[in-house]
């Protein structure tokens, strides 16, 4: 499903995962503080974390439906694990 797209629905889709992932992003920087990345650094790991949900999700063979609840569930799980991960990571690391 995610190579069947156009490319006007790529950029709509690129714009508005980008759009509520920098919110996410921001928010998560406030929550975080420097366990975090800074609000361009959560943007990006939750961006990334985002489209592997998306393409996972497609890979098992689900589609998009008209009801998003479980595509906005697994997406959303996606991205809060790779942010979590990262952070989790780079304590780890750090220390």
């Amino acid at each position: 499903m995610l190579w069947q797209m156009t490319t006007e629905q790529w950029i709509l889709s690129f714009s508005f995962l980008c759009t509520f992932t920098y919110v996410g992003g921001w928010i998560s920087d406030r929550i975080m503080g420097y366990s975090g990345f800074g609000p361009l650094g959560n943007w990006i790991l939750l961006l990334i974390g985002t489209y592997a949900g998306m393409y996972g999700f497609n890979s098992f063979g689900h589609m998009f439906h008209w009801d998003p609840a479980l595509t906005i569930a697994v997406v959303a799980g996606s991205a809060c694990l790779c942010l979590v991960f990262s952070a989790i990571i780079k304590t780890v690391v750090s220390e």
